[in-house]
């Protein structure tokens, strides 16, 4: 066995305390934080691992629990005491396991080896924010929120964690102000749990709520029935894809819908409120390719038994509803 394994096994073990731990109350910080925590976590084991002090038989044993790594990891920092990566480490284990007071000292320690990176002060001042609870949060972690906001104005957990120390500090409008420069950043749910909040500070400052937002308009009105000889097949709770695609038939969709059946015909409208994906929007294509599908399994992907409409290519500046038959059995 190799200090490898127990880099490998301490890295896990995080990783499971991130999964597992509650869901950092009342925060969606979280949400736009985990896609760094673990890249970062693999970085900061790596530079961990290659020192001499390695060999030591007692770093040789894997830990059992995520309690005894962060010991090893502690250990392993008393004798590197200006390893950046691993405060960072030990700090982010402690806050999964909702301990802020410690996670905030660890913090501190790795602010102290690295000041100038924002997003580590970012870090630091939810830690402190976290762990101060009702009191509000400390000076010095509003501080770091604003030097991170300088250098970046759209860092997304900063203007999170902002609004909520202005919110804190009885100032909703500004709470208002910072949420609604977040809101655009923001995926489709968790911009609309946002602007919850968002109409919260400005009720509690005296100002109208925002406007709601506009559904979009369908983009695609289709028609979809089944071919006469295959009729009897479709069932009332069967599930039924339609969806647009790349005009070439590859690739994920603009957009879709999936529809519990209860008989056909039936008429469906595809739009952007329908699109997966935000970056690719069914209205900025210009040909798009109709596809639907009676699905027997309730899954995406064509199964074996499921039943297709011959795929339609339109334009969809065309405004006329399409028509699709449902009439080849999938093999």
């Amino acid at each position: 066995m190799t200090i490898f394994v127990l880099s490998a096994a301490l890295l896990v073990l995080v990783a499971v305390a991130f999964a597992t731990a509650p869901l950092w109350r009342q925060s969606r910080g979280l949400a736009m934080a985990l896609a760094v925590i673990l890249p970062l976590g693999v970085v900061g084991l790596y530079q961990l691992q290659g020192t001499p002090a390695a060999l030591d038989p007692a770093n040789l044993r894997a830990p059992q629990n995520i309690d005894e790594a962060i010991a090893m990891l502690q250990a392993r920092l008393e004798r590197e005491p200006d390893n950046v990566e691993g405060w960072i480490l030990l700090a982010r284990s402690h806050a999964a396991q909702e301990n802020y007071g410690l996670a905030a000292r660890a913090y501190a320690r790795a602010h102290a080896l690295a000041p100038d990176d924002a997003d580590l002060g970012v870090e630091y001042a939810e830690a402190m924010m976290r762990n101060a609870g009702a009191q509000g949060a400390p000076a010095e972690a509003v501080v770091l929120l604003e030097a991170a906001l300088r250098a970046n104005p759209n860092n997304q957990r900063a203007l999170l964690l902002s609004g909520m120390q202005r919110m804190q500090a009885g100032k909703p409008a500004e709470a208002s102000a910072l949420w609604e420069r977040l809101l655009p950043m923001l995926e489709p749910a968790a911009a609309g749990a946002l602007r919850a909040q968002i109409d919260m500070a400005r009720v509690a400052a005296q100002l109208p709520p925002m406007s709601p937002m506009a559904d979009s308009k369908p983009l695609l009105t289709i028609e979809v029935g089944i071919a006469p000889d295959l009729a009897a097949q479709a069932r009332p709770g069967d599930v039924l894809f339609v969806f647009a695609r790349s005009p070439e038939g590859g690739g994920p969709p603009f957009a879709v819908k999936r529809i519990a059946l209860d008989a056909l015909p039936m008429r469906v409208t595809l739009g952007d409120d329908d699109s997966p994906m935000p970056a690719a929007k069914l209205s900025a294509q210009k040909t798009v390719q109709v596809v639907a599908r009676l699905s027997r399994s309730g899954n995406a992907q064509a199964g074996s038994g499921d039943i297709e409409a011959e795929p339609l290519t339109v334009d969809l500046a065309d405004a006329a509803p399409i028509n699709l038959t449902l009439s080849r059995p999938v093999p």
